[in-house]
């Protein structure tokens, strides 16, 4: 039996297992993986002169569009977290909402970009309705692969999101905090409605960056879900700002440290003689009132 259809019929009797034995949300990551695994977008036509740019037909001149920023994007990010990139991560460009939903292991079309397991892939919408947030996304995701490429262990603990999305979002200039500008954030933080730091990460869980007291939908305008998200990760890109600009040597090894697989809350106590949480509150306090 070939082992592709070997995993097929394996994710199939968990998913099905997981219906009656309360494994659903860890069942439903497993078979996300499976179909993104079998959607991998080296499959895709390699872009003539860059063929670590693969794309979908119709989304030829998207992947033209992005190789004219890959270069920049590469330096930009090696110069802001310290060190080249462990590995240059294949960049996958869509035209189908659908099959970038199958690709990304999250079934999901309506994030802009993701990065996972040495790929970014990059949403159809990024080269139309959302074409001007196209170089910003890119940095945002080659962020995330730019920590993840270094960490070679599968067992390191992964570090909270609050600080990996707060990275990706203050080196990509805003991405992923488009509909919350600084001043919103600064307002909803005085009136309470600041995200929880902790020093654990969850997988593949974009709802891990909690709020001490949820925003209100009425808080923002339009959809209320990318609102909110786009509200934990601008508090979050202003406190990682706060804690480079107060000790950038510091932060600089706070990022090499993670990046070799230490555990991120023993890290960041170390070179801070602090928990993160602790820091957290000094900086909210400068937003109280």
């Amino acid at each position: 039996m070939r082992i592709s259809r070997l995993l097929k019929i394996v994710a199939l009797v968990l998913v099905l297992a997981g219906a009656t034995t309360g494994l659903r949300a860890p069942l439903r990551l497993l078979r996300h993986y499976v179909v993104a695994r079998f959607n991998e977008p080296t499959n895709l036509l390699p872009l003539e002169g860059n063929p670590r740019i693969r794309f979908q037909e119709s989304a030829r001149a998207c992947a033209g569009r992005v190789a004219a920023l890959l270069s920049s994007a590469l330096v930009r990010v090696e110069k802001e977290q310290g060190r080249p990139f462990a590995r240059i991560p294949t960049i996958g460009v869509y035209a189908s909402l659908q099959d970038y939903a199958r690709a990304s292991g999250l079934e999901e079309p309506t994030i802009s970009g993701v990065s996972r397991s040495g790929y970014v892939l990059l949403s159809p919408t990024l080269c139309g309705d959302e074409t001007d947030r196209l170089e910003g996304v890119l940095v945002h995701e080659l962020s995330h692969s730019h920590i993840f490429g270094w960490r070679t262990s599968l067992f390191a603990s992964r570090p909270p999101s609050w600080f990996t999305e707060g990275l990706a979002t203050l080196v990509s200039g805003g991405a992923g905090a488009e509909g919350a500008k600084q001043s919103m954030a600064a307002r909803a933080m005085a009136k309470g409605y600041a995200i929880v730091v902790e020093d654990r990460g969850i997988w593949r869980d974009f709802s891990s960056i909690r709020f001490q007291i949820e925003p209100p939908p009425e808080l923002f305008e339009g959809d209320a879900w990318s609102g909110r998200q786009s509200l934990a990760y601008r508090e979050a890109a202003m406190f990682v700002d706060w804690l480079r600009r107060g000790d950038p040597q510091a932060f600089s090894r706070l990022v090499g440290r993670i990046e070799n697989n230490e555990p991120f809350k023993r890290s960041f106590f170390e070179i801070y003689d602090a928990d993160s949480s602790q820091l957290w509150r000094e900086f909210l306090s400068g937003f109280s009132g």
